[in-house]
């Protein structure tokens, strides 16, 4: 697995998972020497416009792999929750 760069957070936005299109993306934060191999997102759900997730992702054989994820109607608790995410 590689460390990601800010190509690889350009190309997941805008894209779609699970029914939910990735509205942003960063380098996770943390004190392991991996942390930069790993990301987060939020996302906006297509069918339910009030719900957002918040996944950590990496990616495997170049393609995103998204998991964990915290599910939250209030656009601003997924806003903090992306930004505070490590």
């Amino acid at each position: 697995m590689r460390k990601l760069t800010e190509q690889d957070l350009v190309a997941v936005v805008g894209t779609t998972y699970k029914g939910y299109t990735i509205l942003q993306a960063r380098v996770k934060g943390g004190i392991y020497t991996d942390s930069d191999h790993y990301g987060i997102v939020l996302a906006q759900s297509e069918s339910e416009k009030g719900l957002f997730v918040t996944w950590q992702w990496h990616l495997q054989d170049e393609k995103p792999t998204y998991y964990w994820g915290h599910y939250e109607a209030d656009p601003k608790a997924a806003l903090a929750d992306y930004e505070a995410r490590e």
